[in-house]
């Protein structure tokens, strides 16, 4: 990976100021399909790397990684650096604090992956919860917000954690001595020249101050009071402060991320709005009114201006002192970086950037763009035995009655695996977009999606950006099924007459007919044998709550993946929600929570659940699930309880061996045979076998 940004400038410090856009030019045996025994049920690599971008692992750069798996909390990616220009970051994730080392090689200094905590004492022993920004003072001291204890630690140069003020399981608004101060989900702490601390109370929407002598006051804002009101100190308000930052003039910068505002706060403690972005943002140079979005770090330079990591649109937006606003990226991925989430300048010269999927990127002083630390992708389009085959961010998988497997992949390819353990490309070409029929790799796809076989052995592809259903039969040539290349809309008819838009999620029931959740018109449709397209439920219409009800009255509102049961009753997985369709057409919820927008009960169908991307039924009507965003396999048997068969909340990576193991972001799943499912996990397919699955 290398890159360059094209125009650089030097404030009086030496900070390197980027003034304009950056570019970045850049185990087992192979045969799966006999049944597994374990007592406790196993995952195990089928094909891909086994890699995953996030995890727990020290070491050189290209093997050290992070824990991705922190965004659905507060905490960001917190950065200091010392005297000796050494980087630690924050890894919430994993509850750690990481060191990286100039060569990129990645170490723990205090806490221990994936055991939360708050235990004091030295740091082989200390213990965190999602740790989130940090600094430095003069002493070689490292202060952290420990924002799921709810205090701020401290780390001191001879290797021992205390606990500074707060207290951790103890969330409060007092102010007072630090052994009696309450914090809620503090998020930053920066630091004065006079050694007075200054956080970013999240939950309180306030800004704290704990000065040398360990007393807790509120500078700014009032505990448990929203708004955007300035003024001085108790009279201003804020919304859930995230990030804070001193500038060049002693000003304390604050990312208010509720009100997706940048604050200003004098030494006098007068607050001020600095920037709201719809005013500002890129008006200089195109007219457009671009709003802020999830703005995590901050860091600022000498000449006053204030850099933030938008992690949302994946920019890095520049404050100038004027007011004015500049973004940049990099020109990869739309001009954007992957989800940035930390900064910092070094003293010579170097800007660092933490981004979301677990790589630290480095810029020189001469505006050179290396990675510093973190994954080299394992992804790709290579064919051939299992292990060694590559895959570009596989979707949808399903499975014919031999065993063999049949999945959807970025790359815009149709990819399969034996159940002998080779790797083939089924239909289309790698990395090339068309919408052709054809055989083979003559055809073209544009973003293939779900995949199905129906009882003959042909293969059904929704081709999402292509708003077409496409089949290949079992010779391998593609025809268009249903829908138009490059003409979206909702039109029920025969064949390529109908129109679709962006369809998903597939489902063949015991007649053959397709079902297809036609995404963009958040409707299900139905196409016949002989290729007769209907809808069956839903209206073309945007929508934020389900509504469950007849054909009429029933109310789709991200339909994503289908399965169908023996008797017919469709079900749909529709943002953090279950829905069934029965086979006389009502719809009705099963899981997911109306108020909450998701689940919230232990071991029930209201427990925590992100949106899933696959589903599938095994051989006694249960439901399993593929939760995306919490990284873990659900189970709903058919009374409704819901259960965790694979994977931990929480912890974002791969492991195989004894259940239930770490997923990395599934999407697909499909069953193989009673015991026997396959997921598609990053850009690798594992199997889970679950013994004498009821």
């Amino acid at each position: 990976m290398q890159g360059y940004v094209t125009s650089i400038s030097r404030g009086a410090s030496g900070f390197c100021l980027l003034t304009l856009t950056l570019v970045l030019s850049s185990l087992t045996s192979p045969g799966f399909a006999q049944s597994q025994t374990s007592q406790q049920g196993t995952l195990r690599l089928l094909a891909g790397s086994g890699d995953a971008p996030s995890g727990i692992a020290d070491g050189p750069a290209s093997v050290a990684r992070f824990n991705t798996n922190f965004l659905k909390f507060d905490a960001f990616i917190g950065t200091a650096m010392n005297d000796e220009g050494k980087l630690f970051v924050t890894d919430p994730g994993n509850h750690t604090i990481r060191k990286i080392e100039a060569d990129g090689a990645v170490s723990t200094l205090a806490g221990k992956a994936e055991q939360p905590g708050s235990t004091d004492g030295a740091i082989t022993q200390a213990r965190f919860r999602l740790p989130s920004g940090m600094v430095f003072d003069k002493a070689g001291n490292l202060y952290v917000a420990d924002s799921g204890n709810h205090s701020i630690r401290k780390i001191s140069p001879d290797g021992m954690v205390s606990t500074v003020a707060g207290k951790a399981g103890a969330p409060g608004t007092a102010d007072g001595p630090a052994a009696k101060a309450r914090f809620n989900t503090p998020t930053d702490v920066k630091i004065d020249a006079a050694g007075n601390l200054y956080v970013a109370d999240y939950e309180n929407h306030s800004i704290r101050k704990i000065t040398p002598d360990g007393m807790v006051s509120t500078w700014a804002g009032v505990s448990g009071k929203e708004g955007n009101a300035e003024g001085a100190g108790r009279q201003a308000r804020f919304l859930r402060p995230k990030a804070l930052v001193f500038d060049a003039a002693g000003n304390l910068i604050v990312n208010d991320a509720g009100e997706m505002i940048i604050r200003r706060i004098t030494p006098a403690g007068i607050v001020s709005t600095l920037s709201v972005g719809p005013e500002k943002f890129d008006k200089n140079k195109n007219d457009q009114e671009i709003e802020y979005g999830e703005i995590d770090g901050m860091v600022a330079d000498a000449d006053g201006s204030v850099y933030l990591a938008d992690r949302s649109s994946g920019k890095i937006r520049r404050i100038k002192p004027s007011g004015d606003v500049e973004s940049f990226g990099l020109k990869e991925k739309g001009q954007t970086f992957d989800k940035p989430s930390g900064l910092i300048f070094s003293r010579s010269g170097e800007i660092f950037i933490c981004q979301q999927d677990g790589n630290i990127i480095k810029i020189n002083d001469k505006g050179a763009l290396m990675p510093l630390s973190g994954p080299t992708y394992g992804n790709g389009t290579v064919d051939g035995p299992a292990l060694e085959a590559r895959f570009w961010l596989p979707i949808a998988i399903t499975a014919d009655a031999s065993g063999n497997l049949y999945l959807t992949d970025y790359s815009h390819s149709i990819r399969k695996i034996s159940n002998t353990g080779m790797v083939s490309t089924v239909a289309g070409m790698a990395d090339q977009t068309g919408s052709a029929d054809g055989t083979g790799n003559e055809a073209r796809f544009n973003t293939p999606s779900a995949i199905q076989l129906d009882s003959k052995g042909n293969l059904f592809v929704s081709d999402q950006k292509n708003h077409t259903i496409r089949k290949i039969n079992t010779a391998g040539v593609v025809t268009t099924f249903a829908g138009k290349a490059g003409e979206a809309g909702g039109v029920d008819g025969r064949g390529t007459s109908a129109r679709f838009n962006l369809p998903m999620g597939l489902a063949i029931d015991k007649h053959d007919n397709l079902y297809v959740a036609d995404n963009g018109n958040t409707q299900i449709r139905k196409i016949n044998q002989d290729g007769v397209v209907t809808t069956l439920m839903g209206k073309k219409e945007t929508s934020y709550k389900p509504r469950d009800g007849d054909i009429n009255s029933g109310r789709l509102v991200d339909p994503i993946a289908l399965a169908i049961d023996a008797g017919g009753n469709l079900y749909v997985t529709d943002r953090t929600f279950i829905r069934k369709i029965t086979p006389g057409g009502k719809l009705t919820t099963i899981a997911g929570n109306k108020a909450r927008g998701g689940f919230v009960g232990p071991h029930s169908t209201q427990d925590i659940y992100g949106v899933s991307w696959g589903i599938t039924l095994d051989h006694a009507g249960n439901l399993l699930l593929s939760d995306y965003d919490n990284d873990v396999i659900r189970k709903i048997n058919p009374k409704g309880k819901m259960t965790t068969v694979a994977g931990i909340d929480g912890y974002r990576r791969i492991l195989t061996g004894s259940l239930p193991g770490r997923v990395y972001h599934p999407t697909g799943i499909t069953m193989i045979d009673k015991d026997n499912f396959a997921i598609i996990s990053g850009d690798n397919v594992l199997m889970m076998t679950l013994p004498e699955n009821p």
